[in-house]
Formats: C-alpha cells, sequence, structure tokens
C-alpha cells in the first residue's frame, strides 16, 4: 500500500496529481493555481480541476445546481441531465437522476447527491471550526480538516478486503458518502435515499432485456466524443463483450484495445482481436511493462493516500495506456446483476455476526478494522432496506464498488484519457435485478442479450479456458507463465477443477 508523500508537483507531463478532482466547502480552494472555483449558494463553494466535466443549472425555484464529472442521460424519452434540471422544481431534482449513468456529484439545495455507486466518490469531515468539506480526494481533504489517525491496514491486490470499506475511510475523522446516502453540508450529517428505482420482479426477460439494451445503446450515443474516437477495453468476458455489442448497435466510431498483462488468461490474450475482427473494428494491444516507470510511485502516493493496493494500480505504474485519448469504456460494474455473494446468509439479525462471516469468506482476520467497519455498514444497511433488494446485491454497490472499484477510477484519473462506466446507473441496476435470478447468475442474461444483439459474437465461448484453444496453446501459456511463478500450474489445476462445475452459458 501506498503512503501519502507531501503535493509536488507532477515530473511526468501526461500525468497531472489531483486531475478531475472537487473540493466543496465554506470557501475557495485551489489545489493548483489553474483550478476552478465557484460559490453555490451564500456558505457553499465548489472548487474543481479543469479537467473535471462540469455543469450548470438553475432549476425552476431559482436554485443553482452543480454537475460535477460525466452525466449521461439513459433514457430515450427524456432531455440531457442539465436541461432536466433546468424544468424541474426544486424538491424533485433528486428524482431526477436515477436515470443519469456514469461517474458523476450534484450539489445544490444544501446538499450532495453521488452516483449510482460513488464512483466519481465523495469523502468528507469537519474542520476545527465545525464547518463541513467535502471532495472526491482524501488526500486532499486531509489536508483541510483533521484526519485522525490511520488505519494500518495494509492493503494487498485480491488478498483479504482490499479497499479500506464505506462509510469510513483510511482516515478516522474522513467519511465516506454511500450510494444510499445524501450529505447535508450544513449540518454534516447524512440521510438515507434509496439506491434504485422499484425492483420488478414480474418484469419478464423479453421486456427486462430490451430495456435494458436501450438504455445501453442510448447512453453511448449520447457520449461527448468530439474529433476522437471512443475507445473500449475488451476482453473474453461477458462483461466487455456485451458492452461491445451495444456499443455496435449504436452504430459510432470505436476502437477496441486489449491491456496484455503477465496475470491474464489465454482467452483474454487471444479472443478480443478475433472479436473485433468479426465487426470490421480496429483493434489495439497495449503490452504491460515488467517494473513502474519512474516517478508514478510518488504521483500515486500524493493522489489517492492510500486507497489503493499496489496491484491495482499497476496498469498506472507501469504506463501502459497513456497514450489514449478522449473516452474508454468497458464492463466495469456488471457484477451488481450477477447474484453474487451467495454463500453468506441471507438476512442480516447480526451485523457482527455477518461482517465475521464477511471477513471469513475474503481471508480477512476477524479483528481487522475492515470487519469493524463492515460491521458499522451492516448496521446502516438494517437501518435503510429496500423493498426486493437482496442486502448481497447492495453489499456489491455499497461495498465492492463504492469502496474498491471507486478508488481504482480516482486512481486513473491521473491520465489524459477519462473512463466511463457505462452500466452505472441506477435505473440500470433495477432493471438487472428485476431479472429472474436464474438468468442473472454467471451472467446467463448477458450471453442471451448479446445472442439476440449481435449475435455473430456468440461464435466465439465467454471465458473459456486454456485448452479451448488447444493442447499447444495451452501448454506454452503454462510453461511461459511458470517461468516468473512456479506455482502458477498448481493455481491453474486447481481453477480448472472448480470450473468443472461452474455453470457455462457462453456457447
Amino acid at each position: 500500500m501506498f503512503e501519502p508523500l507531501s503535493p509536488t508537483e507532477s515530473p511526468l507531463p501526461s500525468l497531472r496529481a489531483h486531475r478531475r478532482q472537487f473540493v466543496v466547502g465554506p470557501k475557495a480552494f485551489r489545489a493548483r493555481e489553474d483550478w476552478q472555483c465557484r460559490q453555490l449558494g451564500k456558505s457553499m463553494w465548489v472548487s474543481h480541476c479543469p479537467d473535471l466535466r462540469n455543469g450548470w443549472a438553475k432549476d425552476t425555484d431559482g436554485s443553482i445546481w452543480a454537475l460535477l464529472g460525466l452525466a449521461v442521460q439513459t433514457s430515450e424519452e427524456k432531455p440531457d441531465p442539465l436541461a432536466e434540471i433546468a424544468h424541474t422544481p426544486k424538491s424533485r431534482v433528486p428524482d431526477l437522476y436515477s436515470s443519469w449513468a456514469g461517474r458523476w456529484l450534484l450539489a445544490g439545495a444544501d446538499s450532495l447527491h453521488v452516483d449510482a455507486a460513488a464512483l466519481l466518490g465523495c469523502f468528507y469531515g469537519e474542520d476545527e471550526q465545525g464547518r463541513t468539506w467535502a471532495s472526491s480526494s482524501s488526500a486532499l481533504l486531509a489536508s483541510l480538516v483533521p484526519a485522525g489517525a490511520t488505519d494500518p491496514r495494509t492493503l494487498r491486490y485480491e488478498r483479504g478486503l482490499s479497499w479500506f470499506p464505506p462509510p469510513r475511510s483510511r482516515f478516522a475523522r474522513i467519511r465516506r458518502v454511500l450510494p444510499s446516502q445524501v450529505l447535508e453540508m450544513s449540518s454534516g450529517n447524512v440521510r438515507p435515499r434509496p439506491l434504485m428505482p422499484e425492483i420488478v420482479p414480474s418484469i419478464g426477460l423479453d421486456q427486462g432485456l430490451e430495456l435494458l439494451r436501450r438504455s445501453l445503446v442510448t447512453t453511448i450515443r449520447q457520449l461527448p466524443r468530439g474529433d476522437q474516437p471512443l475507445w473500449m477495453s475488451l476482453s473474453a468476458g461477458g462483461d466487455s463483450r456485451l458492452i461491445f455489442a451495444m456499443a455496435h448497435c449504436a452504430g459510432i466510431p470505436l476502437v477496441t484495445f486489449t491491456r496484455i498483462a503477465r496475470r491474464m488468461s489465454l482467452a483474454d490474450r487471444l479472443l478480443p482481436p478475433r472479436l473485433a475482427r468479426e465487426l470490421g473494428y480496429d483493434h489495439v494491444v497495449f503490452r504491460s511493462g515488467t517494473a513502474p516507470a519512474p516517478g508514478r510511485t510518488a504521483l500515486i502516493n500524493q493522489h489517492c493516500a492510500g486507497h489503493v493496493s499496489e496491484g491495482d494500480a499497476l496498469p498506472l505504474l507501469q504506463g501502459v495506456l497513456d497514450i489514449l485519448a478522449g473516452i474508454s469504456i468497458g464492463g466495469q460494474c456488471f457484477g451488481v446483476g450477477k447474484a453474487k455473494a451467495r454463500n453468506l446468509s441471507e438476512t442480516v439479525t447480526d451485523p457482527e455476526g455477518v461482517a465475521r462471516e464477511i471477513a471469513c469468506s475474503q481471508k480477512e482476520p476477524r479483528n481487522s478494522t475492515a470487519t469493524a467497519a463492515i460491521g458499522e455498514w451492516l448496521k446502516w444497511v438494517a437501518l435503510t432496506p429496500q423493498a426486493s433488494l437482496d442486502w448481497r446485491d447492495r453489499y456489491y454497490i455499497e461495498q465492492r464498488l463504492a469502496g474498491w472499484q471507486s478508488s481504482k477510477e480516482q486512481v486513473y484519473d491521473l491520465r489524459t484519457h477519462e473512463r466511463f462506466p457505462v452500466i452505472n446507473c441506477a435505473r440500470n441496476y433495477a432493471l438487472m435485478l428485476s431479472l429472474p435470478a436464474v438468468w442473472r447468475r454467471e451472467g446467463r442474461y448477458q450471453a442471451e442479450l448479446i445472442r439476440r444483439t449481435v449475435p455473430s459474437l456468440m461464435k466465439h465461448a465467454i471465458n473459456p479456458d486454456d485448452w479451448h484453444f488447444g493442447i499447444g496453446p495451452a501448454l506454452a501459456d503454462i510453461v511461459g507463465k511458470s517461468r516468473g511463478d512456479p506455482l502458477y500450474p498448481a493455481r491453474r489445476i486447481v481453477s480448472g477443477l472448480r470450473r468443472l462445475y461452474r455453470p457455462r452459458y457462453g456457447h
């Protein structure tokens, strides 16, 4: 895990500390001289990096709202977010954003509202005068409010809970807004909000898939592209393949790419170029280096204040995708609809006991600070239930996404290109969770939706094992990976045995 350093100017021209970050508080704040500041109400200022997209709108009652980040309308029948606000009374503005996709924060009426999975992120705390400050950056916030003690836990890639579970952060006196919360700036308190619109289990497979298809296609068509092509990260999995099918259906210019890493599967190496070629798209391969590029560790230290493990920051450390420009999309966040974590208890009658159960399932020590933080979150869940929403699906949204994925996205903000999570929209999550559970498990509904939209993409299996490509390529891959990891063959055997008992929907 990285330790925070004193702020310094980036020695790397293509990367910039605190890029696309914001600060909201009682006065203007500039992390750099080029930061933009604007007053929002009598005692609330919005300050942000000039690279962070922003828009302002006045509702029909005359209140001003600031929309930070990239929010895209998913409904064909509705105008873009700022136009919606301009035709809505103040009290109803929060009802609008369940159909907005992306990473964004809405500020107005003395309150801050995060996107569906809080992927832009919002930390908050009080200064010595008792005034509330909020920021997407815990590092910047720690320079404005007393941060308190630092969590001693070391984040490790894919080992234990590799994030600091919200609503806590790495700092004792800095909190994190959950997707089920709204932050009131005048009091510094949070109040509950629904995570998503009503989940309707009776919606039926056909209607649910069609509504989801239209939502994704509309979102991709609405993305601001300028003169840049849309980049798309493509793998052998169903998540990215579904987004690829929707992008093809949207009919926009697209370049697919794959980042080759030592730990990736043979399918992830071989299938993406074939999938791109199937639909006539260019495909670019980026190969990871073996060592961090000079200067990057210090820059990440400065930017994320230790909220990301070194393994999760590795793509940026190695400088693999620095040449990308514009917007890149991929299959982030689809785990919401896959009925995960079903090995856990169905109900939360004992938050502390379930927290220990989660810790055990993640191989996290029971006495870990992460276990205590999960217990605190579970108490909030018990106080704020939502009809038809399984707490285990909520766990994926408020922990895996709002805790882990959000912190990763913040690190990637160091780059010039902008990542956009197409599926991250409360309405989309409600649609996915309305589908029959048997179709959601292991992404079966994704394969069906791809098959209905672009059937040719299903000529290739989703996430096939190495032996699918023949004995020669499979053995060559095992030998190659064994050179740097002697235990790889044993792990490969265990993984193969597990796959024998896993449902397959990719053929």
